[in-house]
C-alpha cells in the first residue's frame, strides 16, 4: 500500500494535483486561516471540497485535524495566527457538519511510521497519557484518538505552555501545537526506529532529520510525501 501524506492545506487548491486514488491520501490538518488574503468563500468551498473526496473515496483518504481547526471546535476558547473572527461560526458549523468524515488527530502506518498534525513528546504523553505502556503506532494513535473524543482540552495551547512561550516551542505542547526543536529534544520515539510524520511548521520542501520527517511545503513545492506500507521511503 502506499501512502501520500500532504501538508498543511490553510485554504490552498494543491492538494487536487497531489491526491491520487490509487494511494491512502492522509491529510495533516490546518484547512483554514490561509496566509493571503483570500475570500472566505473560497476557503470555504475547499474544506468542502476536501470532505467530499472523503465522501467519494472513504477507504483512501484520511482527514486529520490541526490547531488551525482545533481552535473553531465547540467548546473550545483558543486562539492562533489568522483566525477569521467574522466566519468562526460558520466554520465551526462545517468541522460539525464533516466530524464523522475525520480520523482524529493520529493516524499509525504500519509498525514504524505515526502522522499527527505536530508531532508527539514524551512530556506530553506523561502528562496525558501515563498509563498508556505501549507506544507502538497502532497502540498510540488509538490512545490519542479516544483521549480526542473525551477531552480535547488536553490538545489545547493554554493548558501545555510554559510561561512566556507564545508560539507552542516547549515540550509539554501537544500532537497539534509542538514546534520542530522541541519535538526533536523531547521526542517519544527517540532511539527507536519508529518515525513521526508531522506538519505544523513550514519548510521549504519535506523534510527529514532525526526520526521526523516534515511535510509543511505547501506554501513553497508542490509535493506531498509518499511513502509505501514496506517502508520503502521515496519522496
Amino acid at each position: 500500500m502506499i501512502y501520500n501524506i500532504i501538508g498543511d492545506i490553510h485554504g490552498r487548491k494543491t492538494w487536487k494535483t497531489l491526491v491520487d486514488k490509487n494511494y491512502i491520501n492522509v491529510f495533516v490538518g490546518d484547512y483554514f486561516d490561509p496566509y493571503c488574503s483570500w475570500p472566505f468563500e473560497q476557503v470555504r468551498d475547499n474544506f468542502l471540497e476536501i470532505v467530499e473526496y472523503k465522501k467519494s473515496n472513504p477507504d483512501n483518504v484520511v482527514l486529520l485535524y490541526g490547531n488551525h481547526d482545533y481552535k473553531y471546535l465547540p467548546g473550545i476558547e483558543e486562539m492562533s495566527s489568522r483566525m477569521d473572527y467574522e466566519n468562526a461560526q460558520k466554520i465551526t458549523w462545517m468541522l460539525v457538519d464533516a466530524e464523522p468524515y475525520f480520523e482524529g488527530v493520529a493516524y499509525p502506518i504500519g509498525d514504524k511510521y505515526i502522522v499527527t498534525h505536530a508531532g508527539i513528546t514524551r512530556y506530553w504523553k506523561r502528562k496525558h497519557l501515563p498509563d498508556v505502556e505501549d507506544i507502538s503506532p497502532q497502540n498510540m494513535a488509538k490512545a490519542i484518538n479516544e483521549l480526542w473524543q473525551i477531552n480535547k482540552r488536553a490538545f489545547g495551547f493554554r493548558v501545555n505552555t510554559q510561561y512566556g512561550d507564545y508560539v507552542g516551542d516547549c515540550p509539554e505542547h501537544s500532537p497539534i501545537w509542538i514546534r520542530p526543536e522541541s519535538l526533536e529534544m523531547n521526542n517519544l520515539y527517540a532511539g527507536t526506529k519508529i518515525k513521526q510524520i508531522v506538519g505544523h511548521t513550514q519548510f521549504k520542501d519535506i523534510f527529514k532529520t532525526k526520526g521526523l520527517v516534515f511535510v509543511d511545503c505547501l506554501g513553497s513545492v508542490e509535493k506531498s510525501f509518499i511513502m509505501s506500507y514496506t517502508n520503502k521511503l521515496s519522496t
